[in-house]
């Protein structure tokens, strides 16, 4: 009978996993790959017509209006960038036009080109995204009511044109009224 103890004692170490050889640790595996964000080529639109204009509030009292192009309004793209073109008119008449984007992970903003008297544009001497300041409400309210609810890009120009229309996104609104 003692001859058969230690056959049952090696059977036993050998099926009981805390005396089994370690497993091999897989030397292949890789860190997975940080996708560096890139943006996508854009063309500027056509020039703005005041009957494609809708106007948007940035909150306050000012004689300033400000407009969104309805024909031009650019999202859904790989990149996440909404693009639109803004014009701002000023109680003395005078008229600003530019071709933005706005990137709502970052709460950044770009201009891309600005209008000129004869109605054509001309490139942005500034070419890097920018944080909003608080000069620049009118970039922030498109982003913050508008473009980007709950820092997420719109996913169609629609959806921005419905926005606009309402007054401000639908997502924003459910927000303000719990």
């Amino acid at each position: 009978m003692s001859r058969y103890i230690p056959l049952a004692l090696s059977l036993f170490i050998g099926a009981c996993p805390a005396f089994a050889e370690p497993p091999q640790l897989n030397t292949n595996y890789a860190e997975p790959e940080e996708t560096v964000w890139a943006e996508s080529n854009y063309t500027l639109p056509p020039f703005p017509k005041d009957e494609n204009l809708a106007e948007f509030s940035v909150g306050g009292v000012s004689a300033t209006k400000y407009y969104v192009d309805k024909t031009a309004i650019g999202a859904g793209t790989p990149d996440e960038i909404v693009r639109y073109v803004m014009v701002v008119k000023t109680a003395g008449g005078a008229i600003n036009t530019s071709y933005e984007g706005i990137r709502c992970d970052t709460n950044e903003y770009r201009i891309y080109a600005t209008g000129t008297r004869d109605g054509t544009w001309s490139k942005s001497r500034i070419t890097e995204w920018r944080k909003f300041q608080p000069y620049n409400q009118q970039q922030k309210s498109l982003a913050n009511f508008y473009f980007c609810p709950e820092f997420h890009a719109i996913k169609t120009a629609e959806e921005g044109l419905d926005a606009l229309r309402r007054g401000m996104h639908p997502a924003v609104a459910a927000k303000y009224a719990q």
